[in-house]
């Protein structure tokens, strides 16, 4: 149950902002966590630019397949499919895939792109989402929403402002790979676009593995959207930067 003082820190409207910066750890996890949504907002007129965190280099079951080839065709697919749901900017970090991420490193880098491109609304895979394994994903997610509540902060990364970069903080925190979902989109018109998407990810996703990923997230968009009155529903858990800390019901919000 919501508590009742969760009213005096209301929930964020997704769908007013205009500009969005999506991050992924991963090439690939933008549109598996909420390409349909981001379909829905690009073609309402917001400015989506992706952030991929590692260069995807771990991703393969290929014993034979060199490195340097994996990723290249991982960032192809990444531009490719980004494209199709709407993305303006592709960003790249290239941090080594696998889970040997420098949160603090990575912390400071989404710092300093969210004072670049000062979005209205950051998009990030959920840190806190139960039995995730990959650390890359908890350490993602981490980063991102401490650089959203400590990017306004002139203390914070100075280096940023000797560069002419002044200190700004967005309007809300969207996290998708979530179990505590408070904002249910209807993507009924988009969901198509979504599943263009992921088959743009051949390296990650073919014949059977890829029916199997999209008749899964298709069967659970079906299952958010009972109570909706539509046919596909991506949900995620969307906050306040005022949420992130020391708010002891957030996960209620």
């Amino acid at each position: 149950m919501k508590p009742k003082y969760c009213d005096l820190l209301p929930i964020p409207d997704i769908l007013s902002a205009k500009s969005f910066l999506c991050i992924q750890p991963h090439p690939d996890d933008m549109e598996i966590g909420a390409g349909a949504t981001l379909a829905r907002l690009s073609k309402a007129g917001a400015n989506i630019i992706y952030l991929t965190i590692t260069d995807g280099s771990v991703g393969t079951y290929d014993p034979n397949i060199e490195t340097e080839n994996l990723v290249k065709t991982r960032r192809g697919e990444t531009e490719k499919s980004g494209s199709l749901v709407g993305v303006k900017d592709f960003l790249w970090l290239d941090y080594p895939d696998g889970g040997t991420l420098p949160l603090e490193e990575v912390r400071s880098d989404i710092t300093h792109i969210i004072r670049k491109y000062r979005p209205e609304a950051v998009m990030v895979c959920d840190p806190w989402l139960p039995y995730e394994a990959h650390s890359d994903h908890t350490k993602t997610g981490l980063a991102a929403a401490e650089a959203c509540l400590l990017s306004g902060m002139p203390n914070f990364c100075p280096a940023d402002l000797q560069e002419g970069l002044k200190p700004y903080s967005p309007d809300m925190v969207a996290f998708y790979y979530t179990a505590y979902p408070n904002t249910f989109i209807d993507v009924s018109q988009s969901w198509d676009i979504k599943l263009e998407a992921i088959d743009c990810h051949k390296s990650q996703f073919s014949g059977v593995k890829a029916d199997k990923l999209k008749s899964l997230l298709t069967a659970r968009a079906e299952s958010w959207s009972d109570d909706q009155d539509t046919l596909y529903v991506e949900a995620l858990k969307v906050l306040s930067i005022e949420h992130l800390h020391i708010i002891e019901d957030t996960w209620h919000c």
